[in-house]
């Protein structure tokens, strides 16, 4: 039976891990990392990946996770969006993670560390301040044209989880347009990291928790719906 879970807390919650304890993989961690792999979908029209844990131990964890994708913005939004489902199922499940840039096994843009999470180490509290990895821009920032007066709840709360998703030293590439009560618009930056898809995913896990159902649709490059 497919587990229900929290999202809107999880992402409230999460935080990079860059300390780990030292713990092997077993066998039954394995099938744990790979049934949150399975909980992830696609984008619409798109592949679900074949993501593979590694034997890497990146900032002491105990493993990676990553997939071979292909380069074009929409994959990667793709590989952003799967990457960022199975980050939030893992912290449910007790596990730590970080999007790591600086390990790319072959056909991947990026990895992620998975792990044991340790008690925080001076190193790693410096590379967060470095990385402005507890601040996030404000709303005001990210949605130009401001949010109607009287628009649901629903979506500050959709549009809230999308701003606190991480990406590449915090640069939080992308703006919000409200639509309507049932919808918003996504757009970010273009390039070689997956950074819009994993705020699409923020944004999509919300709604279907609050809704029930959410889509999400390719408008044009860079630039996606969220409705419910």
């Amino acid at each position: 039976m497919k587990k229900e879970l929290n999202y809107i807390d999880l992402i409230r919650s999460r935080n990079s891990t860059r300390d780990y304890e030292q713990h092997a993989l077993t066998d039954t961690d394995r099938a744990q990392i790979m049934e949150a792999v399975a909980s992830a979908v696609p984008l619409d029209g798109l592949v679900l990946l074949d993501w593979k844990i590694a034997d890497r131990f990146p900032m002491g964890c105990s493993g990676i996770l990553y997939a071979e994708c292909g380069s074009s913005d929409e994959e990667l939004a793709n590989y952003g969006y799967q990457g960022e489902q199975i980050v939030l199922a893992l912290l449910a499940d007790g596990w730590g993670t970080c999007w790591y840039y600086q390990v790319r096994l072959p056909g991947s843009p990026c990895s992620i560390t998975v792990g044991k999470p340790a008690t925080r180490r001076v190193r790693s509290v410096v590379m967060s301040v470095l990385s402005r990895g507890q601040t996030r821009k404000s709303m005001e920032l990210l949605v130009p044209n401001g949010i109607p007066e009287h628009v649901s709840p629903l979506v500050h709360t959709v549009a809230e989880s999308a701003r606190l998703a991480p990406s590449a030293m915090n640069r939080q590439s992308w703006s919000f347009e409200v639509i309507s009560d049932t919808q918003i618009v996504i757009k970010g930056d273009t390039g070689r990291f997956p950074d819009l898809g994993i705020c699409l995913a923020n944004a999509m896990v919300t709604a279907r928790q609050l809704a029930g159902t959410a889509t999400v649709s390719r408008l044009s490059e860079g630039t996606y719906s969220i409705a419910w």
